[in-house]
């Protein structure tokens, strides 16, 4: 009976301290997210000229001059030489197609020369006129306008700390349901980042009437952070 005895006392102690232990063990874990709204100060747009003649010579050369027109009109309006990259220069064969001619036959009537390249505008109230004033001296490919912001690390710093704060209240939250308390923070981990241009409602200030419209809009930085801690 003794032997019995003892061996349940054992028994009690040990799950009595597997009890504990599984307490102190006790982790949550959250996952916070933040969002940060900025304005863009910063934009770029991508410029091209295509030429086509029946000599490959007679096109590049065409498109050459073409092309340093649109630059040198450029950085006449105050753009900087290393605002200024050579995105694609290729040179293509044009073929007219006849079908049903002794079968389907192809003759080379001429080449195609294209140059693009891509401007980045600091002075985002310039962006408008900037995008005229190539056309006008010659472009005839405009696309790829888009938005940057100086302060999207600061931004995203921003972010970053606000991600963590939800993420202790959250755990808090799940803590204070089961009737624990946090104890340590076990970890915090960036869950992910990104920034999203967003599409909003500023227009650029550009008197000249006759202007392409821009819509520089707003960014939003997004942070998410997981933490895991201890309960007590």
């Amino acid at each position: 009976m003794k032997t019995v005895l003892a061996i349940l006392m054992v028994l009690m102690l040990s799950l009595t301290s597997l009890t504990a232990l599984a307490e102190e063990d006790a982790t949550v874990t959250a996952l916070g997210s933040a969002t940060v709204t900025l304005t863009p100060d910063m934009a770029s747009f991508t410029v091209g000229v295509t030429t086509q003649d029946a000599q490959v010579k007679t096109a590049q050369e065409a498109n050459a001059a073409a092309m340093n027109g649109v630059i040198d009109t450029i950085k006449a309006q105050g753009v900087a030489p290393e605002d200024i990259q050579t995105q694609n220069y290729s040179v293509n064969p044009v073929y007219d197609y006849q079908t049903g001619k002794l079968g389907d036959q192809q003759s080379l009537v001429g080449y195609t020369v294209s140059n693009t390249v891509t401007i980045t505008v600091r002075a985002l109230d310039t962006l408008p006129a900037l995008m005229d004033a190539a056309i006008t001296a010659g472009a005839n490919q405009l696309y790829g306008v888009s938005f940057a912001s100086s302060q999207t690390d600061a931004a995203m710093d921003q972010a970053m700390t606000a991600a963590t704060q939800d993420a202790l209240r959250k755990a808090k939250l799940l803590a204070d349901a089961v009737g624990r308390t946090l104890g340590d923070v076990e970890s915090v981990t960036e869950a992910n980042d990104a920034y999203v241009p967003y599409a909003g409602a500023r227009t650029l200030a550009y008197d000249k009437a006759a202007a392409t419209p821009i819509e520089a809009g707003t960014m939003t930085v997004t942070a998410n952070v997981r933490v895991e801690v201890n309960l007590k």
